[in-house]
């Protein structure tokens, strides 16, 4: 057991956050990506029940007596935005391959910024635009926030950084949706510019502060920068680490990052799909790409306008105390992220969220309006969401950042959130068409739709997906290179001895203890 323990996560003996408290800085800083993903959902949603930027941006329902949006308008809005992200996150992996990640965390706040602003035009055209930006900036968030996170953070508290990623996500999206509760009365355009204006403010702090934060020294280890890699562990690591812990966690992260180059020659997006890469890449897909088969974009997207459509009086108060529930959800997955892993919150999370859809479905079809059914649904509607924001919402971007090889990262994590993204387009695009009365009026029937496809992610995840709790990166490298079964990761042993078989088939065995001096 004693090998089990890397050397990058050697205890310390003085306190384990004074030590580490300029890593968490870092990460704090980074995680404004987040953040302004977060607040973008929380506020675009309820615009779509403004009657001001249905003024603005929809059209004037005569029979009805009040400003609309067709759902052909709604479509093509949040799927440029979901459409963009999609192709920033393809693009996100060779960017943060080739100029590192604090690069594309500057892009990431700059196209942020750009897209509020121009969504304050009163023009449906330059709302479009805008949402071309907005989705560049959170196909950019989740890539090199999670994977600088990722990369940087120590072994024992690198789970409840990457949880940063959703926490910055859901309460922003929490105050978004009080800050449109404040507003949406307003018969003026500063109904939906206020909350554009908020939305604003994560992107300016992360272009402003990112330029403090180190470089990753996985990344500059790739690029064969060994001697800025240092300077730059140091740096995260702080005044508090030895040199002989400093020079071994170099060591032994240039010595996986050559034998990965000895396994895979190529750093091509094909190269993930190739060998013991294309079960991490895969397992990445799955984190993320389960998502919205479990329905969390139709809950995060509509549910304001979800709810005004089956009847609900109060639907922004709803759609904040949901909101309240998934961060509430969040401070939860600190907590467990810590003492129960990420498998079992994951196979749980999956079964929670396919039996939610199904009986918010059911009540609703058994008493259609009663007050009793609407009550219930509310109910579920807020189990699932609690239960997905602590696990698949939590847990998924770390998983997905901690599986990929240390050469392959960036583009790993690219191809998820693709993967991700792509899912989200499909659901924000069919919704619509799905919920409203013109079209195909399932209302609260979608939950037959999200319940089988959840069901489905909860048998995938009891298969595939390992336990990575509190190892080390070059550990979980080992481990999927000597290609150890999904439910042998927690019990194995790490011997930092490699067995691995290369593209052409070749199998070798390489020793982690020739390594370049730095």
């Amino acid at each position: 057991m004693a090998e089990q323990t890397s050397t990058i996560a050697t205890a310390p003996k003085m306190g384990f956050w004074k030590r580490n408290w300029k890593v968490c800085v870092y990460c704090f800083i980074a995680s404004f990506a987040a953040t302004a993903f977060g607040f973008d959902q929380g506020t675009g949603g309820g615009f779509l029940a403004m009657q001001q930027w249905l003024k603005d941006f929809g059209y004037y329902d005569s029979e009805e007596g009040v400003y609309s949006i067709t759902a052909g308008s709604t479509t093509a809005m949040n799927g440029t935005l979901c459409g963009s992200a999609f192709l920033a996150a393809l693009a996100s992996g060779r960017i943060g391959s080739q100029f590192g990640r604090k690069i594309g965390l500057i892009l990431c706040g700059a196209a942020g910024l750009i897209g509020s602003g121009i969504s304050m035009i009163p023009h449906y055209g330059a709302l479009i635009v805008g949402k071309v930006f907005i989705g560049i900036s959170m196909g950019f968030a989740g890539n090199f926030a999670i994977t600088y996170w990722s990369e940087t953070a120590p072994a024992q508290i690198r789970g409840l950084i990457v949880i940063m990623y959703q926490f910055n996500i859901n309460l922003p999206n929490f105050i978004g949706a009080c800050v449109d509760q404040g507003t949406y009365l307003r018969t003026d355009r500063w109904s939906y510019r206020i909350p554009l204006f908020v939305t604003m403010f994560p992107p300016l702090v992360l272009v402003t502060l990112v330029w403090l934060i180190p470089e990753s020294p996985r990344w500059l280890v790739t690029r064969d920068k060994y001697s800025e890699a240092r300077t730059s562990l140091v740096k995260i690591r702080g005044k508090y680490a030895r040199d002989d812990e400093l020079d071994a966690e170099m060591k032994e992260v240039i010595a996986f990052t050559e034998l990965e180059r000895s396994l895979d020659a190529s750093t091509s997006y094909r190269e993930c799909f190739s060998g013991t890469n294309r079960r991490r890449t895969l397992i990445g897909m799955l984190c993320m790409g389960g998502q919205h088969m479990q329905g969390i974009a139709f809950i995060s997207g509509y549910s304001t306008y979800f709810f005004s459509l089956i009847g609900f009086n109060d639907a922004f108060v709803i759609t904040v105390i949901i909101n309240a529930c998934q961060v509430a959800a969040v401070i939860f997955a600190f907590i467990a992220v810590r003492f129960i892993g990420r498998r079992i919150l994951l196979i749980v999370g999956a079964g929670v969220c396919a039996a939610s859809m199904f009986l918010f479905a059911i009540v609703a079809q058994a008493a259609p309006g009663s007050d009793a059914a609407n009550k219930c649904i509310v109910a579920f509607i807020c189990i699932y969401v609690f239960s997905f924001a602590a696990t698949w919402g939590s847990i998924g971007p770390i998983v997905t950042g901690e599986v990929p090889s240390n050469r392959l990262r960036s583009k790993t994590v690219s191809c998820a959130l693709s993967t991700n993204w792509f899912g989200a387009l499909l659901v924000i695009t069919s919704i619509p068409y799905l919920i409203n009365k013109d079209y195909a009026n399932l209302g609260t029937k979608v939950g037959f739709i999200f319940g089988p496809l959840a069901t489905i992610v909860f048998v995938l995840a009891i298969f595939f997906l390992p336990e990575t709790k509190d190892r080390s990166l070059e550990e979980i490298d080992e481990m999927f290179i000597n290609r150890v079964s999904t439910r042998k990761f927690k019990s194995y042993i790490c011997t930092k001895e490699a067995a691995g078989v290369d593209i052409m088939g070749k199998a070798g065995v390489i020793e982690v203890e020739d390594v370049k001096k730095v």
